[in-house]
Formats: C-alpha cells, structure tokens, sequence
C-alpha cells in the first residue's frame, strides 16, 4: 500500500497562514491535494499536521476534500509521517511538502514505479530540477529505522535527511527526471511572499475552471519566456535542512 503525505502547518516561521493562502481563489493546500488526486497511483491520501488548534482550519479543509488528516508534533514532522502510515496501515510513503503546489505529476510516477520496482528504502531524482517540483518515495520501515536512533533535532524536522547523511545503510534509487526539468534552476516553492508573488502570477496564468491542473511544462516554458516574471523571487536564499 502506498500513500501520499502532505507535511503542512498553519503556523509558518516566514509566511503564517501560506497554507491557505488563495491562488486564483483556491487555497494552497487545496491545489496540492487536487494535484495529487490527479497522479491516481495511490491508495490514501493524508494531510499531516500539527496536533494544535490552530490547524483546525487544514483539518476542515481535509474534510471537505474528503483525505485524512494525522495529526503530531510540530516539530517532530518524522513522528507525524509515522503516525499518518499506521493511520492507513501504509508499507510505502511519498512525501509532499505542502509548500510546493507545482510538484511534478510525471516525475512523481516515474519514482513511485521505481521504488516499488526495486523495493528500494529511499528514491529519489538523481537530477538538479527547479526547488519545489520533486517529492520523494520512502518505505515505512526504513522511517521507522531512523525514528528508532536518530535523536538530532535535523533527522526529526526534515524527514528524510537521515538518508543523505546515512546513504550506505539503506537501499536508494535514484531516477532521471523529465528533460523539461532538469538543469532548471526557478524557485518554485513557497517560503516568502516574493514566493506567494511568483506564484500569483503562475496560476493567474494558468488555472482555469475547466483545466484546474496547472502544467509544469508549460508553467516553466512560461518562466523560461518570462525572465521579469522569474526573477521575482530568484534572489531569494534557501534554507539548507541538510545542514
């Protein structure tokens, strides 16, 4: 069984309350769920929060979509992938932050295929695509591993950095991308609001009522055309969670 998370919060350090943040009248989190819908290759959906009142808000929000929610600690966000696979009895988990709502549907797939082809612990892409349109394949046993020893405050917070610390104690796959996106370099998360700008712009662009999906490949030959629109938020430093 394989089930796709979504990590969110209400309560973000540089941009409270992106997670419902409207992109052409739709909330963030809401488009990400949809764009998961639309990959059809998983048997659960689960949005995984914080256990506070504050996400109430993403909780109805689950509802009304109709995915579960797992709800954890804040900052143990490991705890809350493991609380969100024992929900659902999961063997195999891909992990979706809920800051990037233009995840890539077909590279999404070509990793799911391949992990379980394999049965490999982790995949990944082996490519350098643009911030925000990867995820990541893990198998629930090898989270549980590193639940069971890492203590670090890095390997709680950021899910899956253990495996790039660690690569020779478990099994990895490393996928080739789609040519549209490797080499890429736009930013196409959300961390700030140049971010939230950026991506005003995109889906004012490209959503509509009868094609709700955005298409990456068109989203980055936009941005490729469109260098005054890119470099609105291309100056902007990432965070770097593996440190």
């Amino acid at each position: 069984m394989i089930a796709a998370v979504v990590q969110a919060r209400m309560n973000s350090t540089r941009c409270p309350g992106k997670s419902l943040y409207p992109l052409a009248g739709i909330p963030l989190t809401e488009h990400i769920i949809n764009r998961i819908k639309a990959v059809t290759d998983f048997d659960h959906i689960v949005l995984a929060i914080p256990n506070s009142s504050n996400e109430m808000p993403l909780v109805e929000l689950a509802q009304r979509l109709n995915i579960m929610t797992a709800r954890g600690s804040e900052e143990d966000v490991l705890e809350r992938f493991l609380i969100a696979a024992d929900q659902i009895k999961a063997q195999h988990i891909v992990r979706i932050c809920g800051d990037n709502p233009l995840f890539d549907r077909q590279l999404m797939r070509l990793l799911i295929r391949s992990h379980l082809k394999e049965n490999s612990d982790y995949t990944i892409t082996c490519d350098s695509i643009p911030l925000g349109t990867g995820t990541e394949v893990v198998k629930v046993e090898a989270l549980k591993r590193v639940a069971d020893t890492a203590t670090e405050v890095k390997y709680r917070e950021h899910v899956t950095t253990w495996f790039h610390d660690n690569p020779t104690a478990i099994t990895q796959s490393r996928v080739p991308a789609p040519i549209y996106l490797t080499n890429k370099h736009h930013r196409l998360t959300i961390d700030t609001k140049l971010d939230l700008a950026l991506m005003e712009k995109i889906f004012n662009e490209f959503y509509t009522s009868t094609s709700p999906i955005p298409n990456l490949e068109k989203v980055i030959q936009f941005l490729d055309t469109h260098p005054d629109v890119a470099k609105i938020n291309a100056a902007i430093p990432q965070k770097n969670w593996r440190s």
